[in-house]
């Protein structure tokens, strides 16, 4: 129980972003076989598709999504809904201060492009299986989803990558702001045809 308390004020839902790594090690401590970003990516894209989606039936799918040793245990349950509630929050937020859940700046730049890829073909797999419909986009919409899946193609074991510091900065708020403008417009237009509610 002492060690649920602690984590679960390490993940306390403030502006803070939770650290990508400490929050993998204790995934994987628990069983989890999914990464901080495939989780943050599929709470975000269901929320981004219905906002007033229920932590319980996204838990569900997460379970049935990825390999979980012991889906009943608290621990557990505790860590996936600091996950869903952080992204929550942060979209809801007026002060646009959604951030993507991405390994820390003195990471290793190729293993935080591949994360971002991660992320991002996370996020468009999910929004499909959240019930989006993308043809009922608007044109900047459709625009950013199709910019969207060449993020998710990014080479990242390239010796290149080394001097693209500032390209990844720029990719990773075009993605960040993108995903905010998506929120807004698909809760603004109830676009989604069968989101989990």
């Amino acid at each position: 129980m002492k060690n649920i308390i602690k984590y679960t004020s390490f993940l306390q839902l403030t502006n803070k972003m939770i650290p990508y790594q400490p929050f993998a090690d204790h995934l994987k401590s628990i069983g989890v076989l999914a990464s901080p970003s495939e989780l943050h990516a599929q709470a975000t894209a269901v929320l981004c598709v219905n906002r007033s989606a229920v932590f319980e039936h996204w838990l569900h799918q997460m379970i049935n999504e990825y390999c979980v040793e012991n889906p009943q245990d608290a621990n557990f349950k505790m860590v996936m809904s600091a996950v869903f509630d952080y992204a929550k929050e942060q979209l809801e937020k007026d002060d646009y201060s959604y951030q993507l859940l991405l390994p820390q700046d003195n990471s290793n730049l190729a293993d935080r492009v591949a994360v971002l890829s991660e992320w991002t073909a996370t996020f468009l797999s999910a929004l499909g299986t959240a019930g989006m419909v993308e043809s009922q986009l608007s044109k900047e919409g459709a625009e950013f989803m199709s910019d969207l899946e060449q993020v998710a193609r990014i080479e990242h074991d390239s010796d290149e990558v080394a001097g693209e510091e500032l390209d990844f900065v720029e990719i990773t708020e075009y993605v960040r702001t993108g995903v905010m403008m998506l929120f807004i417009e698909l809760n603004a237009s109830g676009l989604h045809s069968q989101s989990i509610n």
